[in-house]
């Protein structure tokens, strides 16, 4: 339930609906109260505010709020047209950070606002010669003149705010920052070598003694979440194997099975109902649960730029700066250990994650695939995983960098095949060097003048440490 919950309040708060409902009802609050207070100040209303008659007034309030309903739709428009350009120019899976700028919501917000402060108020306004006497609330009535100047200087605010949120830089840069956070909320220990048996031999050594009951998901879409450590709280039995076999980012449909329990006593429907719970299954996945989903965003804005209909390399080497930061933070980052036990009881949980191998070689992988024959491009793609492997070697994780050698290595051989200058092919091969240099290997001439690389003295590192 906790896990539903969160869920649901990060997609409202990542919504266009929560922060403009409340600044619109906000403002419709305060019509309430202002004409309140109009109402105590008597027939004549407040001094040293609006001094007009009914029909003036009701003429002010009525061309504000029909104003600020155009300027509202011209907004939304432009919010319109900026969705579809974002989506096609970068990645429609960052359509969920951009509709997040909390400010663009509030704007949005303010303009639905004071239209409805108009209405309200509006309908206060009386004309003398009625069974009732006439009324007009005189600060109500300063207060929409007021909103109504604010409303146009917030369409010049919002079309200013939307013209530099849909800048790349922007929008790589919140994609990373959202990135950033995630990995100090989900890696926040320093790196130390991973203890106890692999997850596939434990896994093997399960499948050999039964089959599991399986857990399946009530709906299909993506996993955003997996929550392990509500697991103590469940009333499992003692003895108890259980391995959560989705992770984060997967994509699942009511088939797969997400939780596999092997137990000497059956379960009943209600545990298995709270197994299932663990898995939080949702239409798009989110950043903030899962780290590797900013690494993705981060891919594809980099592929829809370097795509022939975009042609943009430029673009591509700031995602990929972005992407060095994201995987130097992860290489000097403890993972959690696959496989623990959970006291009383002895139950032992075997969960399925991400490695950071994986993380480092896919992205860059899909990137070299489309990069091969732009230098400047694989150039920087070394460049940066020659950062993360100097970020790695300071961490001790010698896997690791053994790890973004290897990745390094498949980015260089399409590229030395596909250059077509002997310049570029400088570029890949001081690029690969570079990398070599700071996974503590020594480039070396070989006879036929081909590189050559060997171990130094500090790759005798690369058999210690694991993911």
């Amino acid at each position: 339930m906790l896990a539903w919950i969160r869920s649901h309040w990060q997609n409202a708060l990542r919504g266009f609906w929560l922060f403009p409902g409340l600044t619109a009802l906000a403002l419709a609050v305060l019509a309430v109260v202002l004409v309140e207070l109009d109402r105590r100040g008597g027939a004549e209303g407040i001094s040293h505010t609006f001094d007009g008659d009914a029909s003036a007034a009701r003429s002010i309030l009525t061309t504000v709020g029909a104003t600020v309903i155009t300027v509202a739709g011209l907004a939304f428009s432009i919010t319109v047209v900026t969705v579809q350009l974002v989506s096609s120019q970068f990645s429609p899976r960052t359509l969920r950070s951009f509709l997040a700028d909390r400010p663009s919501q509030l704007i949005a917000g303010a303009f639905v606002g004071i239209f409805a402060y108009c209405l309200l108020v509006l309908r206060t306004v009386r004309d003398e010669g009625g069974r009732t006497a006439e009324f007009v609330p005189s600060l109500s009535v300063s207060v929409a003149i007021g909103l109504g100047l604010v409303g146009l200087v917030l369409l010049l605010v919002f079309i200013h705010r939307v013209t530099q949120v849909i800048k790349v830089e922007n929008i790589t840069g919140r994609v990373a920052a959202e990135t950033l956070d995630a990995i100090e909320s989900h890696y926040p220990d320093p790196f130390a070598e991973a203890g106890g048996p692999e997850l596939a031999e434990v896994l093997a050594a399960w499948e050999a003694s039964g089959p599991p009951r399986a857990v399946h998901p009530a709906q299909p879409g993506h996993v955003r979440a997996v929550e392990a450590g509500l697991l103590p709280k469940l009333d499992l039995p003692a003895g108890s194997r259980i391995h959560l076999a989705a992770r984060a980012g997967d994509q699942v449909t009511t088939s797969t099975a997400v939780v596999r329990v092997w137990c000497t006593e059956p379960l009943d429907e209600g545990l298995l109902d709270d197994l299932r719970r663990l898995v939080t299954v949702e239409r798009e996945r989110d950043v903030a649960a899962d780290p590797a989903f900013g690494i993705r965003q981060l891919t594809d804005v980099a592929l829809r730029a370097l795509s022939p209909g975009v042609n943009d390399p430029t673009t591509a080497i700031t995602c990929i700066g972005y992407l060095q930061e994201a995987l130097e933070q992860l290489a000097g980052r403890r993972f959690p250990d696959p496989v623990r036990r959970l006291e009383p009881g002895g139950i032992l949980v075997a969960a399925s994650t991400a490695s950071f191998e994986e993380l480092v070689r896919e992205p860059f992988a899909d990137l070299a695939r489309f990069a091969s024959g732009d230098a400047r491009v694989v150039s920087a793609l070394l460049d940066a995983l020659a950062g993360i492997a100097s970020a790695a070697g300071a961490a001790g994780a010698g896997r690791r960098v053994a790890a973004v050698l290897e990745s390094a290595e498949e980015v260089a051989a399409p590229a030395f095949e596909d250059a077509r200058t002997a310049s570029d092919r400088g570029l890949v091969a001081a690029g690969l060097a570079r990398v070599r240099e700071s996974a503590g290997y020594s480039t070396m001439q070989g006879p036929d003048g081909t590189r050559r690389s060997g171990p130094a003295a500090a790759s005798s590192t690369s058999s210690t440490g694991t993911a």
